[in-house]
C-alpha cells in the first residue's frame, strides 16, 4: 500500500476525514494528504498512503488550478460560508470594473494569508491565534497568479452579486484572500460561495476517483507518480543503503532525488543534501 490515491473530494468532509476514511477502509498504517480542503470545498486531493507519505513535501511544491464562485457583500470569520458572517451590505459595481480588479489583482506577487490558515507566526497558527481573539500581524506570503479565466458574468442573487473565476496559481495561494482582496478592490467586501480545485501540478481532477468509489485497484505505485532518475547499486552498497547510508560521488553526480535501483527493485529513494551528497528520502521495507 505505498502508493498515492486521487480523491474527488465531496463536500461536507474535511480533508483530515478523507484520509482517516481511506486509512480505514485499507487498513492502512499512515496516510496523509496534499494540501487542506476546507470542508465546504471539493476536488482533487492527492493522497499518500503509508511509506508514500514521505513524499509529501515533493508534492507540496506544486502548482493548483481552482474554480471558484465568489459572491459579494458578505464578510466572514473564514473568508467563505462555512465561518459567521460579519457583515452583510449591498454592493454595486460593472463588469469592465470586475475585470479591471481582476486584473489588478493577477499582477500581485504578495498576499496576506487568511486567519484561519495554520501558518505560524512565532511557533503558533493563525488560527489559534484568531480561536483565542489575539491580534497578530500576518506577514506577507509570495504568491502568483499564472493565469485566470472568468467563467460567467457577474449576476444578482438575493441582493448580492456572483461570479465564478479559474485561477491556475502557484503554490502557498489562498483563494479565499483572493476573494477578501476582490471585495475590497470593489470598495466592499467578498468571500467564496463555492471552491472547487481541478488540478495540482500534473494531476487534474479527470483522473480521481470519488472517495466511496475506491478500490485498491485505484492506489498509484510511487514510480508512476514519481519520475525520477534510476541509480543502479551493486549488492554489498545495496545492504548499506537498506540500513540508511549517505550517498556521494561515487555512486552518482545527479542533482535531484533519484531511485536507488538493486538487481531491478527499487530499494530506496534519495534527494540531494549537499553538493553530490545524498541522503534517504525514503528506504523501502
Amino acid at each position: 500500500m505505498n502508493g498515492f490515491f486521487l480523491v474527488n473530494k465531496p463536500k461536507g468532509l474535511t480533508s483530515f476525514d478523507v484520509c482517516h476514511k481511506i486509512k480505514r477502509k485499507f487498513n492502512l498504517n499512515k496516510c496523509g494528504h496534499n494540501g487542506t480542503l476546507a470542508p465546504n470545498t471539493t476536488g482533487l486531493m492527492v493522497v499518500a498512503c503509508d511509506q508514500a507519505t514521505k513524499l509529501l513535501k515533493l508534492l507540496f511544491e506544486h502548482d493548483k488550478t481552482y474554480e471558484a464562485k465568489i459572491i459579494f457583500g458578505y464578510d466572514s470569520t473564514t473568508l467563505d460560508m462555512d465561518g459567521t458572517i460579519t457583515k452583510d451590505i449591498m454592493m454595486n459595481f460593472t463588469k469592465k470594473e470586475l475585470i479591471e480588479a481582476c486584473e489588478k489583482l493577477a499582477k500581485e506577487e504578495e498576499q496576506i494569508p487568511p486567519l484561519t490558515s495554520s501558518i505560524k507566526v512565532d511557533g503558533k497558527k493563525l488560527m489559534d491565534y484568531q480561536r483565542q481573539n489575539i491580534e497578530v500581524e500576518i506577514p506577507k506570503r509570495n504568491v502568483k497568479i499564472y493565469d485566470y479565466t472568468i467563467l460567467n458574468d457577474p449576476i444578482m442573487i438575493n441582493n448580492h452579486i456572483e461570479f465564478s473565476i479559474r485561477l491556475h496559481v502557484s503554490k502557498g495561494f489562498y483563494v479565499r484572500s483572493f476573494a477578501r482582496d476582490l471585495g475590497k478592490l470593489l470598495n466592499g467586501c467578498a468571500i467564496l460561495k463555492e471552491l472547487n480545485r481541478i488540478k495540482a501540478g500534473q494531476f487534474s481532477l479527470q483522473m480521481a476517483t470519488d472517495l466511496d468509489e475506491l478500490t485498491i485497484n485505484d492506489l498509484k505505485p510511487i514510480d508512476s507518480i514519481f519520475n525520477f532518475p534510476k541509480v543502479e547499486v551493486d549488492d554489498y552498497i545495496a545492504s548499506l543503503v537498506k540500513n540508511g547510508v549517505i550517498l556521494d560521488n561515487r555512486q552518482t553526480t545527479l542533482n535531484e532525488p533519484f531511485y536507488v535501483i538493486n538487481n531491478c527493485d527499487i530499494i530506496a529513494i534519495y534527494e540531494v543534501y549537499k553538493p553530490q551528497i545524498y541522503k534517504p528520502l525514503l528506504i523501502f521495507k
